[in-house]
């Protein structure tokens, strides 16, 4: 869809229905853009703290060295689940204003903390 269109009357029937479909998923849009956001911080520190783990691995004994690689690998399987959050938003990004959507996310969004 171009950026060039001013008006609706100079919308295709198909850009129209693009236009209702990416109105009724702001509300879903919204929700995983902070649902990244704030799965991100945490997981940064899963991850670091595992793999300083795994570099002191030979304090662990072999089954605590399993569980180690385990978390790490629920972390990496979480962050590659991010990551695709954050393709399809840039991927979204020529269609949508994020700014507005996340800020009207911002009231429910509670501290974890």
């Amino acid at each position: 869809m171009s950026n060039t269109l001013s008006t609706s009357a100079t919308l295709t029937e198909e850009q129209k229905k693009e236009l209702d479909l990416i109105e009724q998923l702001k509300p879903y849009l919204g929700h995983c853009l902070t649902l990244n956001h704030d799965l991100n911080n945490p997981l940064a520190g899963i991850i670091g703290y595992t793999e300083f783990l795994q570099e002191e691995s030979d304090q662990l004994s072999d089954e605590h060295k399993e569980f180690v690689d385990q978390i790490m690998t629920c972390a990496e399987r979480m962050r590659r689940v991010l990551d695709i959050l954050s393709e399809e938003k840039i991927a979204l990004s020529p269609k949508l204003d994020f700014s507005e959507i996340t800020a009207a996310y911002e009231f429910y969004r509670k501290p974890l903390d």
